[in-house]
């Protein structure tokens, strides 16, 4: 498509034939590429100072990253999201990749994983029982080199 003819997402960077109105996985109105560094709503601009060296924390459906990508914005962390390699549309239910400035990867990752013990506090006991010597799914004391668990038969150990 030539750039005269096309519209873009504003929220996934898709590109359409002009004559399109509405992207086809975000559903939000398209734009003219010239439209996309125009800011048509009172929201501050957090991109108009991030940073040039980008890494990926997270790799998750779009749904789960823009969750995080909020998550992260509410706390002061710059981030964005680009589709995972093997896909150049973002119809395909493929998978997104949350992105933040090298120098923030860290405490980016922290703030996930601090929001994911919240919202799922079983994790954190999962990992204090794996720390005990038990089974992370069901709390049954196992030895360190037990391949599955008795109680459960969770495989505890990946073999090659």
């Amino acid at each position: 498509m030539s750039p005269e003819k096309t519209k873009l997402c504003p929220e996934c960077g898709s590109e359409y034939y002009a004559h399109i109105l509405t992207c086809a996985d975000c559903g939000v109105p398209l734009k003219m590429p010239e439209e996309i560094g125009k800011k048509s709503d009172n929201k501050p601009d957090v991109t108009a100072h991030l940073p040039d060296e980008w890494v990926a924390i997270r790799e998750e459906e779009k749904e789960g990253i823009r969750e995080l990508s909020d998550l992260l914005l509410r706390n002061g962390i710059s981030s964005k999201i680009a589709l995972a390699p093997g896909c150049s549309t973002g119809k395909c239910g493929c998978r997104y990749l949350l992105l933040t400035a090298k120098t923030d990867a860290r405490t980016a990752h922290d703030c996930i994983e601090e929001y994911h013990t919240q919202k799922h506090p079983e994790i954190k006991t999962s990992q204090e029982w794996e720390t005990q010597g038990k089974c992370p799914a069901c709390g049954y004391s196992v030895s360190p080199d037990t391949k599955e668990c008795p109680d459960c038969g969770l495989s505890l150990i990946i073999e090659k």
